[in-house]
């Protein structure tokens, strides 16, 4: 079902086109001007629009301006008499997408728009693909084989067909954003749009235009209409990646959009309607963030109808070879190498390491590999900065005895950090891999005190 809009002073003309279309299972709105499409294009996104080449109120030109300001790929279809064959050639020029002749019958017209929304469609897919990895979006051909990873993929193909919320919980890098899309793409949505959203990339003030567009004027420098990223993702899925480094003022929002599927642009007071799946992710504990002040309960509750925790590489032993060797396959070809092997001890190697990056360092490190190797990989080209690995179970930071609880176990982490780093808590924080607010947190959790605090910290 698409969206579509027709622009046509004469009425009959408007109503004779809005019945065959509805008809036809697609939802169009008919203007009679100019000014009028103007108001649709600030509320609606639209996959065609049909238009009068001299409209009422302004002229295809400005239609074509106005569309490429601010919609997410809209085909327009120019209807005009032949003698206006002029201002229809300078609209094809200027990114109209096709032509009709007036008095059009609504036949030749619904080959047009169906010729259009495939454009529109394959416009999507290669934006879609452009500047992305090649990712196979089938479960069964996802690599990775070990227990832990093979209960995530369980659980994907179960609630993809669904549209209840989806939140992935896991280390950094242990590949959520595949996970997202492997939701997307086993669902029920699959041919609409997946957009991927990272909320720790953008100051604060950006990420709310991001997300939910603004209008021209809106702020200093929105000199154009913007589409947010809810309205393009319309009708598909949203992935949210580091939702923990959203703002309270913009999880506000997206409460908003969770309950009820609304929203207005930054500087309007239009709502606009969407149907969008939310799939979000992070590699914080949300519960501790709650505890601090810093993310809304109510937020998680709707966000969390699904919890899926991808493992990390350290416990999917029998996929560090399977991996490895696929991304020295990948390498070998992107960069037009022939290195087709891996020695045993580069293989032993690669085993014995924690991977505190998980896959992605794991990809990072086999592309530097097939860089550096002659003939095969070999433990020399394998290069590892265990330095990196903060390993829990190292004799520095190792509590003492076994018979600890969880809790006493962290303490005594923390309080180990704290000691190497002269209890200067923005350095012990760097050496847990936490962040500084929650080394406070636990540090009041514990009741954890220092002489020198007031000093050093």
């Amino acid at each position: 079902m698409a969206s579509l809009l027709i622009i046509d002073r004469d009425e009959k003309v408007r109503k004779r086109t809005l019945h065959f279309f509805t008809g036809s299972g697609h939802n169009i709105i008919g203007v009679p001007d100019f000014p009028s499409a103007q108001e649709i294009l600030r509320t609606k996104s639209l996959d065609v629009i049909i238009s009068e080449c001299d409209m009422a109120g302004g002229n295809i030109l400005q239609l074509i301006r106005e569309v490429e300001a601010g919609t997410y790929h809209t085909m327009i279809i120019v209807s005009s008499p032949i003698e206006e064959v002029s201002a229809v050639v300078q609209a094809i020029k200027e990114g109209a997408s096709d032509f009709v002749r007036k008095p059009f019958n609504q036949g030749e017209l619904y080959v047009k728009v169906e010729k259009a929304l495939e454009i529109r469609r394959l416009h999507l897919e290669a934006q879609n693909l452009r500047g992305q990895q090649h990712l196979i979006y089938k479960t069964r051909e996802v690599i990775g084989d070990s227990p832990p990873f093979r209960e995530v993929l369980k659980i994907v193909e179960k609630v993809a067909k669904s549209d209840s919320t989806i939140m992935l919980r896991g280390e950094t890098g242990t590949g959520k954003e595949l996970i997202a899309g492997l939701v997307h793409y086993n669902s029920l949505r699959t041919d609409k749009a997946f957009i991927r959203v990272n909320c720790a990339a953008l100051p604060d003030e950006l990420l709310e235009s991001e997300l939910f567009g603004h209008e021209k004027g809106a702020f200093t420098g929105a000199d154009k209409v913007r589409i947010g990223r809810f309205e393009q993702a319309d009708g598909g899925t949203i992935f949210l990646d580091e939702i923990a480094d959203m703002s309270l003022k913009t999880q506000a929002k997206v409460l908003r959009v969770l309950q009820e599927q609304t929203f207005e642009r930054l500087g309007s007071s239009r709502t606009i309607e969407v149907n969008v799946r939310v799939i979000s992710a992070t590699n914080k504990n949300l519960e501790e963030e709650i505890g601090l002040g810093t993310f809304r309960e109510d937020l998680l509750y709707r966000l969390n109808v699904i919890r899926i925790d991808l493992p990390p590489l350290r416990e999917r032993q029998a996929d560090i070879l399977m991996l490895a060797h696929f991304f020295m396959l990948r390498y070998s070809k992107k960069i037009n190498r022939k290195i087709y092997r891996m020695c045993r001890s580069a293989e032993d190697k690669l085993l014995g390491y924690k991977w505190p990056g998980n896959i992605r360092e794991l990809e990072n490190v086999m592309e530097r590999a097939v860089l550096m190797a002659d003939d095969e990989i070999t433990c020399e080209d394998i290069y590892l900065p265990t330095d990196r690995n903060l390993n829990p179970s190292s004799p520095a930071l190792s509590p003492e005895g076994v018979n600890l609880s969880l809790e006493e176990m962290e303490k005594q982490l923390i309080l180990k950090a704290l000691e190497q780093s002269g209890w200067v808590q923005k350095k012990a924080a760097e050496l847990l891999k936490i962040s500084s607010r929650s080394l406070n947190y636990k540090i009041s959790k514990y009741a954890i005190a220092h002489s020198g605090w007031q000093k050093n910290r």
